[in-house]
């Protein structure tokens, strides 16, 4: 049986070359010189025959053709419908082992791009397998739009004759508008440059931190040329390289830490520290605070001599919390203190109250609400905070319960002063699920009400056998002074309207509902034992705080004046407020006269609410 010859297009070429090759082993076409020794082929372009430098005119043209297959020799014959050469499509079908091997080497130019198919554009190789990229990269370069001046942001201190480290860098802001890999170069000619290299993996936005290299030379303030990437017009980014570092200390007793800061709202230019820094040797200083609870603070720049110079740190980021806190100052000096603490104080956030009680002896009084002005409750009071406004009030039990209810908002705070309005089950239930919900209260007791504040302190704190409130027995008077306990920790006792340790709270009339029994996690503002009353029990109260519920209790509440007079007449109503700020009044009996701190200590205990509401209260803050 005689073998069939198969004899393809690319057999005939490839016989006319080897009878060409036998007839001159080195071909040269465009010129008739030899070729370089080892060279089968050359090409000349006669048009440029006398310069061997690379300056031709003219190329290369490979055969175009459309793959369609990475594994297919011959897909171009296939699937173009400008060559239906079925034949060779049989012949390759038949002899396509033979063929994939005897074409290794083969060169084309692919006009088709498939990723699908993982077909490339461009020059491709037959590897005796497969379709291979001639190319280093199939990804391709990518692309970005013009990059504005704001998008650039120069990190780190460049320092004459100092090498850059990891905190040198440049952080570009890029617009991808097509994918694949780039190279990004800032060159200073100042001794150092940026460099970095990557791939941009899908069109957006992308941000590409730019590492230094190098070290500055001279001070001086460089505008880097970049390559890699199109600046807008107009735009030349800045670094500013400075001298070398000075030598100076930190004083920490004059920090001023400024504008205003509050839980969910960025920084402002307005958010600074300015401190004094005393300067042994001229240079260049770096200042800044580690990012605590959401911000930071820097500061550099060059102190030109020795001396006390100021320096200002400003502010970025966004608080994270609703409490002062502490942020340490951290410096690069060479010699001298490189640290300080400040304290950073929040504004608290907006906040509501609802009111309890009625007539003189309630926060309805005209002269406790006075009190909540932006004075004392404000963006720059004593208490600093957005606002604090009263969500509703109610004179009487029965009609609280119905405010609570009716108002999908709850009260921040509940100020509770009980006269014309006693506990009852209903209030109590409520008031009992708002503490646990985090709700702060406030509470003062009606005169001889020890029943139904042992309903109200049961449904709070859980039931007591031997009841926790009892009334008052009154020995001399019914206008005792009580000393309130000397406990400067204390946040109610020592608080923004005043240290009041050591100082008197004073009941108004007979009748203060003391409590014998404290629950847990309690703490004493005022012994229940008096001047007048030496055979009371000490442990007993008449002034208490719980901060598991956020609960502070009064044994009377007390009635309030506001004028002056009031202030040095030992008659009258124990709580002064004048024009909304509260005061200290004399008062008490011939035994026991005192001047006694009911205001203050009644916005203490306020401020120490609001404050436990803003961090863990029962509306999210």
């Amino acid at each position: 049986m005689r073998t069939k010859k198969i004899l393809t297009k690319a057999a005939v070429f490839c016989l006319l070359f080897v009878n060409v090759a036998l007839l001159n082993a080195q071909v040269t076409i465009g010129s008739a010189e030899v070729p370089a020794s080892g060279t089968l082929l050359q090409l000349k372009d006669i048009s440029n025959i006398t310069d061997d430098s690379p300056n031709a005119t003219k190329g290369l043209a490979m055969p175009r053709v459309m793959l369609s297959d990475k594994n297919q020799l011959f897909p171009m014959f296939l699937n173009n419908p400008a060559n239906p050469d079925s034949g060779a499509t049989a012949e390759y079908k038949a002899n396509k082992d033979m063929l994939d091997k005897t074409h290794t080497g083969l060169v084309v130019y692919n006009v088709v791009e498939d990723e699908d198919k993982d077909l490339c554009l461009g020059l491709n190789f037959w590897d005796g397998e497969q379709w291979s990229c001639v190319q280093a990269s199939k990804v391709g370069s990518a692309q970005f739009a013009p990059v504005d001046c704001a998008d650039i942001t120069v990190n780190g201190v460049y320092v004459e004759g100092t090498p850059a480290g990891f905190g040198n860098f440049l952080t570009v802001n890029l617009e991808v508008t097509r994918p694949g890999e780039y190279t990004i170069f800032a060159i200073t000619e100042n001794g150092y440059n940026f460099f970095v290299s990557g791939t941009a993996l899908s069109v957006g936005k992308m941000t590409v931190n730019i590492p230094c290299q190098g070290t500055p030379a001279n001070v001086q303030i460089d505008k880097p040329d970049f390559i890699g990437i199109e600046l807008t017009a107009g735009c030349k980014a800045e670094v500013e390289v400075v001298a070398p570092i000075a030598e100076y200390a930190l004083n920490c007793s004059n920090i001023s830490v400024n504008g205003q800061y509050v839980k969910g709202t960025a920084l402002t230019a307005q958010n600074t520290i300015t401190l004094n820094v005393t300067v042994g040797k001229g240079g260049s200083y770096n200042i800044s605070t580690p990012a605590t609870y959401g911000i930071r603070f820097s500061g550099s720049g060059v102190f030109p001599s020795a001396g006390t110079h100021t320096v200002t740190l400003f502010g970025s980021g966004t608080p994270t919390v609703n409490t002062d806190f502490p942020i340490t100052i951290q410096t690069n000096t060479l010699a001298g203190n490189d640290a300080c603490t400040a304290e950073v104080p929040l504004t608290l956030p907006a906040m509501t109250y609802a009111i309890i009680g009625w007539g003189t002896w309630s926060f309805d009084a005209a002269q406790r609400r006075a009190a909540f002005n932006n004075a004392a409750f404000g963006p720059d009071g004593m208490v600093r905070m957005v606002s604090f406004d009263m969500l509703w009030s109610a004179t009487n039990a029965a009609a609280a319960v119905t405010a609570y209810n009716n108002n999908a908002k709850k009260p921040d705070v509940i100020l509770y002063f009980a006269y014309g309005a006693s506990p009852n089950a209903a209030l109590t239930a409520l008031l009992a699920d708002y503490v646990k919900a985090g709700g702060s209260l406030i509470f003062g007791a009606v005169d001889n009400d020890a029943a139904n504040i042992n309903i109200l302190l049961n449904g709070i704190f859980g039931s007591n056998p031997n009841n926790r409130a009892s009334n008052e027995i009154a020995w001399i008077s019914n206008t005792e002074v009580y000393q309130i306990n000397n406990i400067s920790n204390c946040p109610i006792i020592n608080g923004p309207f005043g240290n009041l340790a050591g100082r008197y709270w004073g009941e108004d009339n007979l009748g203060t509902v003391i409590v014998t029994e404290l629950p847990p996690n309690s703490v004493q503002i005022a012994s229940a034992r008096s001047a007048s009353k030496l055979l009371q029990n000490p442990n007993h109260s008449v002034v208490w705080y719980n901060d598991t519920y956020n609960f502070v209790y009064f044994g009377d509440c007390t009635g309030v004046a506001g004028s002056a007079l009031e202030i040095s007449s030992s008659i009258g109503w124990p709580a002064v407020y004048v024009n909304g700020i509260p005061q200290a009044k004399l008062y008490g009996n011939i035994i026991a006269q005192q001047w006694v701190v009911n205001a203050p200590l009644e916005m203490n205990a306020v401020a120490w609410a609001v404050r436990k509401a803003a961090v863990s209260g029962i509306n999210p803050h």
